[in-house]
């Protein structure tokens, strides 16, 4: 491709090669000043290996990078910041025994008075930068933030100063809609200054609405570029996966209408929750609706033993349990699929077939008697569910840690799929950080599950998806039910109720 003048980042011909896997082959992405550039694909497209090499965590095999027209080797983190390069990565990487303003100044000379830092200057610096994103203060450490504060202070970190290009790698994926808003406006102030951002996501509803271009990747390879003229979820959808959208959207099957409950909750509290109550059946996949901080998450995590409820009642296939601790709840047929795969799903450091096979060790004895496990059928388990799930790897014994978020999260699921006895699934956010195209698999999966005869109770924050899966939903505002619906449902009937314009009712 010819040199083309106007581009704040050009890169062509970028390949780079992992053992067993060919990451990047002749990607390339070309960025204007002044526009939001948004960067989709499905996980495991090379999405995340081009950022690191743009932002010198690593070195490509091949290729050229473009700063303004000049050539550029970025050797290190340091070398793209010199070049005024920003990045707000997945993990929002802060350090965490640090204030916030320390957090903000790393790497930047900090205020001084004489020999000593000024911090009284240094904590006014802070404030303003934090004004237009997050209330916190900047004397705080970042270990005493919420998750979603951390993502806002390491926006606000990336566009004060004077950036070039400002990388978005999920910003939205851990934040309210009231921040949602807030990381948009940010963007758009950054492209009146003339900053480019790279706005990287799987929420096609967010690209379509805050980008002015796409650049589509698929298998480490650049596919195209659509300009905002000829943007279209459909377009999209079909450039990500390769297949027409009637292709990768989710159809649930009918409930068990005249069964008993499998799980029925009476009023639950503990944390925010109030007074809770009510059932799911077996066949039945159940949403839980509402936003962020309505008690979703307490909910599952009350359920599965992880929370202790301080009232209420639990009752499973005709019997009132109480569960310990979350071993017990899986003995007794109960999973989750929690909302922070990585601190509390994964063993990143384990393979995928310790990973798939470690809540059913029983299962897998080669005698009931004996605590000896037979490694044959654990592998042709784990690699039925590769295939099964299309989890992208060089194999049952890869690390699970060296997968992407989409692929660890369908080993997650993979982990449940091989149980014999599970009764209730529960789902926080299962495909959060997840592309379409295995968003759809996942719920298919998920639906599947249900026609078998599970129980299915899914929380998520996407309220389309659970608009589109969920037989029933359950409303909650603030640790209360405060309505149910009824298929046909919407995300705006589900809006409804968690705002409360107007009780969601049967």
């Amino acid at each position: 491709m010819a040199d083309t003048p106007g581009f704040v980042v050009e890169i062509s011909g970028l390949s780079k090669r992992f053992p067993g896997v060919q990451a990047l082959n002749d990607a390339w992405i070309k960025i204007r000043p002044g526009e939001i550039h948004g960067l989709v694909g499905e996980n495991g497209a090379g999405k995340s290996t081009l950022i690191k090499i743009l932002a010198g965590a690593q070195r490509g095999d091949a290729g050229t990078i473009l700063i303004n027209g000049e050539s550029v080797d970025l050797l290190s983190e340091r070398d793209a910041s010199r070049l005024e390069l920003h990045f707000i990565h997945q993990d929002a990487a802060l350090v965490e025994r640090l204030s916030v303003a320390e957090n903000l100044f790393l790497g930047k000379d900090l205020p001084r008075r004489g020999l000593r830092v000024d911090w009284n200057a240094l904590a006014e610096e802070s404030a303003r930068i934090l004004r237009d994103f997050v209330d916190v203060d900047p004397t705080a450490p970042v270990k005493s933030l919420t998750v979603a504060e951390r993502w806002m202070v390491s926006i606000a970190r990336a566009c004060a100063g004077q950036p070039r290009l400002v990388v978005m790698d999920e910003p939205t994926v851990a934040l309210a809609d009231s921040e949602v808003v807030k990381v948009f406006a940010a963007a758009r102030r950054l492209k009146e200054r003339g900053v480019a951002v790279l706005f990287v996501s799987h929420r096609l509803g967010e690209v379509l609405k805050i980008t002015d271009r796409v650049t589509v990747m698929k298998d480490g390879e650049t596919v195209g570029e659509i300009d905002r003229k000829d943007l279209t979820r459909d377009r999209l959808i079909e450039a990500i996966t390769g297949k027409s959208v009637d292709n990768v959207r989710v159809t649930t099957g009918n409930a068990r209408a005249e069964a008993a409950p499998m799980l029925s909750v009476e009023g639950l509290e503990g944390g925010p929750l109030k007074d809770v109550s009510f059932d799911v059946k077996p066949g039945e996949i159940l949403g839980l609706g509402g936003l962020v901080g309505s008690g979703r998450t307490s909910i599952l995590l009350n359920i599965f033993g992880q929370l202790k409820p301080t009232a209420g009642t639990i009752v499973l296939d005709g019997r009132e349990v109480t569960f310990r601790s979350p071993a017990d709840a899986i003995r007794n047929g109960l999973a989750l699929i929690p909302e922070d795969r990585r601190s509390t799903g994964i063993y990143p450091m384990r393979t995928i077939r310790e990973n798939t096979v470690l809540a059913h060790l029983r299962q897998f004895r080669r005698h009931p008697r004996l605590p000896l496990p037979n490694r044959g059928q654990e592998v042709d388990q784990t690699n039925h569910q590769i295939e099964r799930l299309r989890v992208v790897t060089t194999g049952h014994d890869q690390r699970i840690g060296q997968l992407s978020g989409g692929n660890q999260q369908k080993v997650l699921l993979a982990r449940w799929l091989v149980g014999r006895d599970t009764k209730v699934l529960l789902l926080d956010e299962p495909t959060k950080g997840v592309d379409v195209g295995a968003r759809g698999e996942i719920l298919r999966q998920v639906a599947e599950l249900a026609a078998e005869g599970v129980a299915v109770i899914i929380a998520s924050s996407d309220l389309d998806e659970v608009a589109q899966v969920a037989h029933r939903v359950v409303v909650l505002r603030e640790g209360r039910v405060v309505g149910q619906l009824e298929q046909p449902i919407t995300e705006a009937d589900i809006l409804r109720g968690c705002y409360g314009h107007d009780d969601a009712t049967v």
